[in-house]
């Protein structure tokens, strides 16, 4: 094989590896806000006293729920308000990671180590970016304190790949960005 050949079959390698796109979901954000309105609504009306219960009740209980459904309501509102649901909230490709709430590509050359859970219910791989990689990225990363210079990606329900696909495309980028 010839340079020329080699280095043309390079790009068309990388051009049939696979890119994970994270997209937000509008429709289950609605639909996680219907219920939760939907229970506020029904333990509102038991704590007034509009629906009787089987049992009586102060109200004191259901009108505490209620309050706590509407708090989750609001909370879940305002962050969604900060995600844009015309972008993808994260894209994971040959070239590196990128996302919503990253200010930059991160490559995979400055990643230094993925851990993967092995339990059953772990959703989130970690990849752990080196200490001296861009500035604008560690502090990006540093505000959230309890995973500093950390990526967390969820590697369950990505439309079209399972959950063990996406650990082993992540680990195949990472172990290659290694050795190249």
């Amino acid at each position: 094989m010839t340079e020329a050949n080699s280095l043309s079959a390079d790009p068309d390698q990388s051009a049939t590896q696979p890119v994970l796109v994270l997209r937000p979901s509008i429709r289950a954000l609605i639909g996680f806000i219907c219920v939760m309105a939907i229970f506020f609504v029904y333990l509102s009306l038991i704590a007034v006293g509009q629906i009787e219960m089987s049992r009586p009740t102060s109200g004191v209980g259901e009108g505490m729920f209620a309050i706590l459904f509407l708090v989750i309501i609001v909370f879940v509102v305002v962050k969604a308000r900060q995600v844009d649901f015309t972008k993808p909230i994260m894209v994971i490709g040959p070239d590196g990671i990128t996302g919503q709430k990253l200010p930059k590509l991160i490559p995979w050359s400055i990643i230094e180590r993925v851990d993967i859970p092995q339990t059953r219910w772990a959703e989130l791989i970690y990849l752990t970016v080196r200490k001296d990689a861009d500035p604008e990225i560690l502090r990006q990363l540093r505000k959230r304190q309890p995973l500093e210079r950390t990526v967390a990606i969820p590697h369950r329900w990505i439309p079209g790949y399972s959950s063990s696909e996406v650990k082993d495309i992540v680990n195949r980028y990472f172990e290659s960005s290694q050795r190249g």
